[in-house]
C-alpha cells in the first residue's frame, strides 16, 4: 500500500514540476521523480501479487510478483491508451503524462481494494484471559 501511495505522489510531484516548469523535458526533478515513481509502482504490483498468492510456497509468491507487475504493465498501457482517448490533444504534456496517473490511481486503488478486503477476513485476535 504505501509503494503505491509512492507511485501516486511521485508522479504527482512529477506533474507539479512539469507544470511551474512550463512543459515537458524543462524541469531537472522530472526525471527522478519518474524513476522514483516507477519503482514504487513496480514494488506495489509485485507486492500485491506475493499478497494475493497467501501462504502458497515461495516458487508460487516469485511467479505472483512477476505476475502482478506484468499485469500491472497491460493495465498501465490500457490506462493510457484511455487518457489519450479521454483527455484531448490540447491539453499538451497533460494528455501524455494522465496515463502515468491512471496507472498509479489503479494500483492504488487496487492494493487498497486488497487490504479492505483482507481485514474484513481476517479473523480476530482474543485478547487472554486474566
Amino acid at each position: 500500500m504505501l509503494a503505491a501511495i509512492g507511485a501516486v505522489v511521485a508522479w504527482g510531484l512529477k506533474a507539479v514540476a512539469i507544470g511551474f516548469a512550463g512543459g515537458l523535458d524543462k524541469s531537472p526533478l522530472e526525471s527522478p521523480l519518474f524513476g522514483v515513481g516507477l519503482v514504487a509502482i513496480v514494488v506495489a504490483l509485485a507486492s500485491l501479487g506475493v499478497a494475493v498468492a497467501g501462504n502458497r510456497p515461495l516458487a508460487v509468491k516469485v511467479i505472483a510478483g512477476v505476475v502482478g507487475v506484468l499485469i500491472g504493465v497491460a493495465l498501465s498501457a490500457l490506462a493510457s491508451y484511455v487518457a489519450a482517448a479521454v483527455i484531448p490533444e490540447s491539453a499538451g504534456w497533460v494528455q501524455e503524462e494522465a496515463g502515468l496517473w491512471f496507472s498509479a490511481l489503479l494500483a492504488l486503488g487496487a492494493t487498497g481494494y486488497w487490504h479492505l478486503q483482507r481485514a474484513r477476513t481476517a479473523p480476530v485476535a482474543e485478547s487472554p484471559a486474566h
